[in-house]
């Protein structure tokens, strides 16, 4: 059977050099290798992970003490690879591990440690994968920021190529300005969203670094973008916004939020929403509205997303103690939200009431990030012990509900076999409702970090790996954090520059027809432009 063999030393030494060294004759002496009788430490730990067929290679470090390494994978079908390295780094040749992974596809595959140390080569308990049939979408666009909360300002919006490590910057805040512009420097590049899995129709939410800026929505259409300007009153702009899937209307939400410190437990700060509702925005119009179902003057509503049909927009809830908006900051751990959803017509524009689909109360949670799977079966979220900022909460957790059980009565499992005891949150479903993408801090429970799980056909899912890099320590240096993550069918278009001249300009003018209904509003509320 032919074999790929790849000899690395600690700096990518040449075949007559690694000869020299004895690297490649490894092949010879791992067949009188004694068991070490254990698994061997890596990092990362992929061990029985399922992967999808068109993943990037798992490249990753030997933890053990030793001279030589050596990882061979293989599988019932395909060429076997064999790569050496003097220490530990194991990086996996894309083309050989490509074609592995598409000759058993639906079946195992299976990695098989050794190290050498003073008496001769160790073999580790074998590592098997389960290689999906279904690939993932080849794209993920993610906002890659410190985890410190007075760096918010230093974002880049990236997008990387799953099948690879090509690593695409889609807009930097400190190095991207227009020509004749005052730049973007300190602007907070907040949520993106996109239309279907595609990049033909996004957004991307900015709120303001200096005077010179204004909050705004950047509505990018086959690669022109426009900036949308959405201030609203005495509220801040539209910040958490969905597509609905005829791509014709968003629904947005206006969060006025407020950050708290405090000095228990291993997170310090909150961001809590002193008040919120939700809005609609109509794309080829420019008019913004509400209707009084989600924007309720006695609660606050936010998170919105639409069902894959168009049928329903879902968003979380809650109510604050005793119906007064003054006691949320000072009751913040009081805090408990709903998912609810209410029921849309595109054709005729009419709302139906509103219903809960999962009760705080019954779950003993706070929910957040209410996300339908495209095949319309599953209603995925995360659940916090209060509030509606999980990313800061260790407690975070995500759920998942069939939504084939009646509305109201359906029960929220949560997910056990991904979920951690650190914050987990920020998911994206795959275009065919088979992966998940997740924000967690399971590693250090400080950087977030994107983990990827395989939705098998019993509802549950395989065990979560992390997004592979090209050099397998790279998340061990990093000071960055992931979140956002949001699976991709194909890459973005729309180049930097545009995007910074969009920010740069004069954002579009009010569409200048009254609001659709006549809901009770406070004193200081105007919805339209």
């Amino acid at each position: 059977m032919k074999r790929t063999r790849i000899l690395f030393g600690a700096a990518a030494l040449p075949l007559a050099w690694a000869l020299v060294f004895g690297l490649g004759s490894g092949a010879e002496s791992l067949e009188r290798s004694v068991e070490a009788r254990r698994a061997a430490a890596t990092y990362p730990d992929y061990a029985g992970a399922v992967i999808p067929p068109n993943i990037a290679p798992l490249n990753l470090r030997i933890a053990e003490r030793g001279r030589k390494y050596c990882l061979r994978i293989g599988g019932a079908s395909g060429a076997p690879i064999e790569v050496f390295n003097a220490g530990g780094s194991m990086r996996i040749p894309p083309v050989a591990w490509r074609a592995l992974l598409r000759a058993n596809a639906g079946r195992e595959i299976r990695m098989d440690f050794y190290v050498k140390g003073g008496d001769g080569w160790a073999h580790f308990d074998p590592v098997r994968n389960r290689v999906a049939a279904e690939e993932i979408d080849p794209y993920l666009a993610y906002r890659y920021i410190p985890p410190i909360y007075n760096k918010w300002d230093q974002i880049t919006l990236r997008q990387r190529d799953l099948r690879g490590f090509d690593e695409r910057i889609l807009f930097d805040t400190l190095r991207s300005e227009a020509p004749g512009g005052k730049g973007v420097e300190g602007a907070c590049i907040n949520c993106h969203t996109f239309l279907n899995h595609g990049t033909k129709q996004m957004l991307i939410h900015m709120r303001p670094g200096h005077k010179g800026q204004v909050p705004a929505m950047i509505l990018v259409r086959d690669g022109h973008a426009e900036k949308i300007d959405t201030r609203m009153a005495s509220l801040p702009p539209a910040a958490y916004i969905a597509w609905h899937p005829n791509g014709k209307l968003l629904a947005f939400s206006r969060n006025s939020i407020i950050e708290l410190f405090h000095t228990a437990g291993p997170e310090t700060r909150l961001v809590v929403d002193k008040d919120s509702d939700l809005g609609l925005y109509e794309v080829d119009t420019g008019r913004a509205y509400t209707v009084p179902q989600i924007s309720r003057p006695d609660r606050l509503e936010t998170f919105p997303s639409w069902s894959p049909d168009g049928r329903y927009l879902y968003f979380t809830c809650a109510q604050p103690p005793d119906g007064d908006m003054k006691k949320v900051p000072l009751h913040y751990d009081q805090m408990m939200y709903d998912v609810q959803r209410i029921a849309y017509d595109a054709q005729s524009g009419a709302w139906g009431e509103v219903e809960t689909v999962v009760s705080a109360a019954q779950l003993g949670k706070s929910a957040a990030m209410p996300l339908v799977s495209p095949d319309g079966r599953y209603l995925m979220f995360t659940a916090a012990a209060f509030g509606t900022f999980p990313i800061f909460q260790p407690s975070s957790d995500l759920y998942m509900v069939d939504l084939r059980q009646p509305v109201g009565k359906a029960l929220a499992r949560r997910l056990d076999e991904i979920d951690s005891p650190a914050a987990d949150s920020y998911h994206s479903w795959s275009s065919n409702s088979r992966w998940v993408v997740f924000s967690t801090k399971r590693e250090d429970g400080v950087f977030a970090r994107p983990y990827i799980a395989h939705l098998e056909a019993d509802g549950h899912f395989g065990k979560p790996f992390v997004m592979p890099q090209e050099d397998p320590d790279y998340y061990g240096r990093t000071l960055m954090t992931y979140n956002r993550p949001e699976l991709l069918t194909e890459p973005v278009t729309v180049s930097a520059a545009e995007l910074a001249r969009a920010m740069n300009s004069d954002a579009r003018g009010p569409a200048g027809a009254a609001p659709v209904t006549a809901a009770p509003r406070r004193a200081d509320e105007t919805w339209q432009h």
